[in-house]
């Protein structure tokens, strides 16, 4: 299945690159110097379209997958996304999502290092912000990466290992340094190129610094006032679903959204959603249902219209479609987004922090925006309702606030299994079948690819993942 989903993949990258080279050729074809066939330099216009469309795509399959059966979103009934959700998680499975992601993030510094020599501050910047992103979720998903001697390609192939403890300040750096060169507004802006923001300045400040919300909210048992600190700053953050930073796919096949290309061009019919989060949004009558999951297809045996998840790790074929829902057309259609970092996102954090603060007032606002806001994104009416019933009416504890941004982050896994470590909400249900004891994992493995290749770096730090074992070693917030 790897083979299928990286080929659909490289048409659309190809597709872009293709152009690139045209534009180049264009460019230089009175040149004889110049082979205009084999253009040297790619424009960073076209390199960020790419890395923004490969970052999504990544994010949004391998990226979202194994993250999303650990919390009990999916839950496949065969083949590999039974896998996962038996935690049978190898160093293998982990191979493509690894080198999609420093692929991308080559792509990134490219457009850095092509910018700090053209003095094109707004391309760095979102450049900046795409890294300090991207470099963000690969830590979370495997605690210490390469990350001060990556990304220097044949120059060093064999990086270090950094620590994780040092990773994320040096990521609040970057961030900062991305919020000067956009704010500088020096630069040819990126316009159409951008595919998140058009190239809007501001909304790119306000993703940096949401996401530097995020990332303080996550060392929060490390340091519990950074997050407020921050915040009593009044930074401009994502405050509107307008504003979601996300990238939206196209209509046809070589662009289709990551998750309907896996579970619907791919003809494979394995992966099904898990019945921890569609009971208890059955549970709540929570009218979000319908965009998250489809209803079972077939009535071969008579449950066809229903919202039905499976069992984790249960082994029960459903190729035809009989038993089980879906990913649903919110974040399953063909041309579904993405997303990064969105609004409901940030009222929730924010009222994790008030929470932490004992300022119960502005948690409960924030609380209600959250729910509102995802409501609003999803073109749902009825939060006001919703958010008055008992079961999910704000209560003042963390469990409350947790249980329902867990719900609302089935638009982003890889955030919501953060959030899973970092709380331990909500309660998730122990596979039938599992390759863990019955322990949940708590990261993902290094890939085999670094072991063959990298060994020497991963000796010298993390260490060689041992199978079943290292996935339930904790990252370094995770305490």
């Amino acid at each position: 299945m790897k083979n299928i989903n990286n080929n659909f993949k490289r048409i659309f990258y190809f597709g872009l690159i293709t152009l690139a080279a045209v534009f180049v050729s264009c460019e230089n074809e009175l040149d004889i110097n110049n082979d205009p066939n084999n253009p040297t330099v790619v424009p960073v216009a076209s390199l960020l379209s790419a890395a923004e469309v490969n970052l999504a795509y990544t994010i949004g399959g391998d990226g979202t997958r194994m993250p999303a059966t650990i919390v009990q979103y999916y839950s496949g009934h065969r083949g590999q996304p039974m896998n996962y959700g038996q935690y049978n998680i190898t160093s293998a499975d982990t191979d493509g999502l690894w080198g999609s992601i420093y692929d991308i993030l080559i792509d990134l510094r490219a457009v850095e290092d092509q910018t700090r020599i053209s003095k094109d501050n707004v391309y760095l910047g979102i450049s900046q912000v795409l890294q300090a992103y991207t470099f963000s979720i690969t830590t979370d998903l495997f605690g210490d990466i390469p990350y001060s001697e990556s990304l220097k390609g044949a120059g060093n192939i064999t990086p270090a290992y950094d620590k994780q403890e040092t990773i994320y300040p040096a990521l609040i750096t970057l961030l900062d340094e991305a919020i000067v060169n956009l704010k500088s507004n020096i630069g040819i802006k990126p316009g159409a190129a951008d595919l998140v923001y058009g190239g809007n300045i501001v909304k790119w400040e306000a993703f940096a610094n949401s996401l530097k919300l995020r990332l303080y909210n996550h060392i929060s048992k490390k340091n519990p006032t950074q997050a407020l600190t921050f915040l009593q700053t009044n930074p401009i953050l994502i405050s509107t679903t307008a504003d979601n930073a996300k990238v939206t796919f196209g209509n046809t096949a070589t662009n289709a959204n990551p998750i309907y290309q896996f579970d619907v061009l791919s003809g494979r019919k394995d992966q099904a959603v898990g019945n921890t989060i569609v009971d208890k949004m059955k549970s709540l009558n929570d009218p979000r249902i319908d965009k998250f999951f489809l209803p079972v297809k077939n009535n071969g045996n008579g449950l066809a219209g229903q919202f039905l998840g499976n069992l984790p790790g249960q082994d029960l074929d459903d190729s035809g479609e009989n038993l089980f829902s879906r990913v649903g057309p919110a974040y399953a259609s063909i041309d579904s987004p993405v997303i990064f970092v969105s609004a409901a996102e940030v009222e929730f954090i924010k009222a994790e922090v008030y929470h932490r603060a004992n300022d119960l007032v502005n948690s409960k606002i924030a609380y209600d925006k959250a729910i509102t806001n995802d409501f609003t994104a999803l073109g749902v009416t009825g939060s006001a309702t919703y958010i008055a019933t008992p079961a999910v009416i704000y209560d003042g504890t963390l469990a409350r606030i947790m249980e329902q941004k867990w719900i609302t982050m089935f638009q982003a896994p890889a955030e919501s299994f953060v959030d899973w470590r970092r709380t331990g909400f909500p309660a998730l249900t122990i596979p039938v079948t599992n390759r863990t004891s019955g322990v949940t994992p708590r990261r993902l493995p290094y890939p085999q690819k670094e072991i063959n290749v990298n060994r020497a770096s991963l000796q010298a730090g993390p260490g060689i993942p041992v199978p079943y074992v290292t996935l339930l070693t904790k990252v370094w917030w995770d305490l």
